[in-house]
């Protein structure tokens, strides 16, 4: 077997799989200068889980390491299983591993991680709250659990001609995307990143217009593994905001993967303060419904010891800013 399809089958068989954690991500992120390093983490006989980790070379010859969403074990598991990723990684001039896997947080698990050595990181790469859509549930179901204005604004769509697509049409979908950075104030990749992202996931990644009349107005880019998919990149330009498409295009494209088999849908990242849900995107994306998921948040583990003030003041900032 093919060693990225023998990896993602063990990603899978963890039944915790993430797409950070796939061999897809790896290549990703391989064009922009990350090594993938992979384990297996065994517990005597039995295996407890998997990570996958990048290596980065840094300033001083110091090499930043990070699993990202990893590793993927039970939480029983984890500080033994960051323990020995840093046993591992110590030939790598590395002075501390960085993880945050998707385990809810626990006065236990946090204090099994500081009895470990493992430290919380300071820094947040991945989004430590989400949104989870159950899509095992009918489609009627799935509108019963919005708000009431969520569905409103779906059927307004519908009613009003917006049109739905899936393209591999980068130049469209850029050119949305690129609208809503500016209206946002944040960055986005240039097109040879998405070209070698559609590229590495094939058809698991599936990206979406809507459209009013021959005017693109929304973009969504999805990508599924196993049963559960994460939307990474999208937005509305702000154009045709009284046939509210961006609403029709997110519901459209639940559908579509609940058609391809994915029981989970992420809607990648809610805000790190709890008071903030009615704000903006976050009160959007509540509108649908779904499940507010809280993830322990990012820990580093020292791999070499004198190295780590030093990763501390510098390398985990850096780190944060190069890996998303």
């Amino acid at each position: 077997m093919d060693g990225a399809l023998f990896w993602d089958e063990l990603v899978r068989a963890t039944g915790r799989a993430h797409l950070l954690q796939s061999a897809a991500w790896a290549e990703l992120k391989r064009a922009t200068g990350w090594t993938p390093r992979r384990f297996r983490l065994e517990d005597g006989p039995r295996l407890a889980g998997v990570a996958q980790v990048l290596l980065k070379r840094g300033p001083l010859g110091i090499t930043v390491a990070y699993a990202p969403r990893g590793p993927l074990v039970d939480a029983a598991d984890l500080p033994e299983s960051l323990r020995a990723l840093a046993a591992s990684l110590t030939g790598e001039r590395c002075a501390s591993v960085l993880a945050d896997p998707e385990l809810a947080p626990s006065p236990d698990l946090e204090s099994a991680l500081a009895r470990s050595g493992a430290r919380p990181a300071g820094v947040f790469v991945q989004p430590r709250r989400t949104l989870l859509m159950d899509l095992t549930r009918t489609p009627d179901e799935l509108l019963a659990a919005m708000r009431k204005k969520t569905r409103q604004y779906i059927h307004k769509a519908e009613r009003e001609g917006v049109v739905t697509e899936e393209t591999r049409d980068l130049d469209r979908f850029l050119a949305v995307l690129t609208k809503v950075a500016a209206r946002d104030r944040f960055a986005v990749h240039d097109r040879g990143y998405f070209e070698r992202l559609l590229a590495a996931f094939g058809d698991a990644a599936h990206l979406s217009m809507s459209s009013v009349g021959s005017e693109d107005d929304g973009a969504l880019l999805a990508i599924h593994l196993g049963d559960r998919a994460w939307e990474l990149y999208g937005g509305w330009s702000g154009a045709h905001g009284e046939s509210r498409p961006f609403y029709l295009l997110k519901w459209r494209s639940l559908l579509a993967m609940k058609q391809r088999g994915v029981a989970r849908y992420d809607m990648w990242g809610l805000s790190d303060h709890e008071g903030d849900e009615l704000a903006g995107i976050e009160n959007f994306k509540l509108g649908f419904g779904g499940e507010v998921a809280t993830w322990v948040g990012a820990f580093d583990r020292p791999v070499i010891a004198p190295l780590y003030p030093l990763w501390r003041m510098v390398g985990r900032r850096r780190l944060a800013a190069a890996a998303r």
